[in-house]
């Protein structure tokens, strides 16, 4: 395998870092917030457990007192070891067929209690057998039967277990607290089942963090791929390459990264006219005129070259001054190179008033006809300045490229040709 280079290495890992901390900061984010509904979440499912567990309960203590008040007129009593209501001897058999009746669900235990003593129960120890005749709670003696208040405990130790339980007084006519009947569940299995469901809720919080970081990386890594491709072409730009483009995925996006990716591409403009154009004229500069030169010779493309020159130039400074001298300058600039570029070639400012026109694939007897006709556009052009006609002629000489020698080599056999026409009379070309 090849080795990688710096360049793509630093590519690289510019990438990564830059991804990875988009990720990171995404990552501590969302597990933030799901660890925040995840607690809020877990905080709401045990209140509403809880509530729910006091309403089931609730509901089956009551509803247990009223169907034995509904079916059985009269107090409660003990006689001869047997707990009655009115005239009917209460039995464990039928205490059963109602609770049975009654219960919400398997978890629900019931207890009649005569005095602090349990008499009929659901509830059994850990061997699995009734724990009639058992005392109930202090805290339940003492609110339940001491003071005659019906109460809710969301814990309260049965037989070496917790109940969330519901506690009804049984008042005598007498008003004297004589009994309780007790509606529970073990505080276990609401636990057992709280947590279920908050490990479902976990679970669907780390299903939801999971997409939304897939999401988002696939997002992070679309922005980093054009944040990528911006300090590339800018580095590039930066290096005086002016020809390298942005991707068109870069330079479409509708958010800040394209509107940066946009101006980089109008700097990149405005820095290579600056850059490769001459000011004045905005012809190619001398520097830029011989790299266009080398890219022609790369591909292997002969070329004919022209050195022109305007005749007389300092003396129309002299005569019209210098902004005269900077309007001829514009306007044949403008002139030679509408030309060129028509014939597709392209024209460099080669000194003060020189000029170097390039015609690729174009031989000498092509360009002889071109370039005759151009000296003689010029000769006919109107340069007015303050309403008096500037009389301005050029010079050129023109040669053909050779594969045996060097651009240079090229161009200054044009300009010697060039030094020929100037020293027999100007206003014309020599090839």
């Amino acid at each position: 395998m090849g080795k990688i280079s710096d360049k793509q290495k630093k590519k690289k890992t510019h990438k990564q870092g830059l991804t990875h901390t988009i990720l990171r900061m995404i990552t501590m984010t969302e597990i933030l917030i799901c660890a925040i509904i995840t607690i809020a979440g877990a905080a709401m499912i045990y209140i509403v457990t809880e509530n729910s567990i006091r309403t089931e309960v609730t509901y089956a203590a009551q509803t247990l007192s009223d169907i034995y008040d509904m079916e059985y007129h009269g107090e409660y009593y003990m006689k001869n070891g047997s707990l009655y209501k009115g005239s009917y001897m209460l039995t464990y058999n039928d205490f059963k067929i109602k609770t049975d009746m009654i219960a919400c669900s398997e978890d629900v235990d019931f207890t009649i209690f005569w005095d602090e003593t349990r008499t009929f129960t659901t509830v059994k120890d850990r061997n699995n057998s009734l724990i009639s005749g058992t005392r109930a709670d202090p805290k339940v003696i003492e609110n339940v039967l001491g003071m005659g208040l019906e109460y809710y405990y969301s814990r309260v130790k049965i037989s070496d277990k917790l109940y969330a339980g519901y506690y009804i007084p049984i008042v005598n006519s007498s008003a004297q607290t004589v009994g309780m009947i007790f509606a529970g569940r073990p505080y276990d299995i609401a636990k057992k089942n709280m947590t279920t469901i908050i490990l479902c809720f976990t679970l669907i919080s780390g299903m939801v963090l999971a997409v939304a970081l897939s999401v988002f990386r696939k997002f992070s890594s679309k922005l980093v791929y054009s944040l990528i491709d911006v300090r590339n072409f800018m580095e590039n730009v930066a290096g005086g390459g002016f020809n390298g483009n942005l991707q068109l995925t870069t330079l479409s996006r509708s958010d800040e990264v394209g509107d940066i990716a946009r101006s980089a591409d109008t700097l990149r403009y405005n820095l290579r006219e600056l850059v490769e154009r001459d000011p004045l004229t905005t012809l190619l500069n001398r520097r830029s005129g011989r790299r266009a030169i080398d890219e022609l010779i790369k591909k292997g493309t002969g070329y004919t070259a022209s050195m022109a020159d305007i005749d007389y130039f300092k003396k129309i400074n002299d005569t019209y001054g210098h902004a005269c001298g900077d309007m001829v300058l514009k306007e044949i600039s403008a002139l030679i190179r509408k030309q060129a570029e028509e014939k597709g070639g392209f024209v460099s400012r080669w000194g003060g008033e020189e000029f170097l026109m390039i015609l690729p694939n174009c031989s000498i007897k092509e360009a002889e006809g071109f370039f005759e006709a151009l000296l003689d556009e010029i000769r006919n052009h109107e340069f007015m300045w303050n309403d008096t006609r500037v009389p301005v002629t050029m010079t050129a000489g023109a040669v053909e490229s050779r594969t045996d020698e060097s651009p240079d080599e090229t161009i200054n056999r044009a300009d010697r040709l060039l030094y020929d026409g100037k020293k027999t009379g100007r206003n014309r070309l020599v090839i």
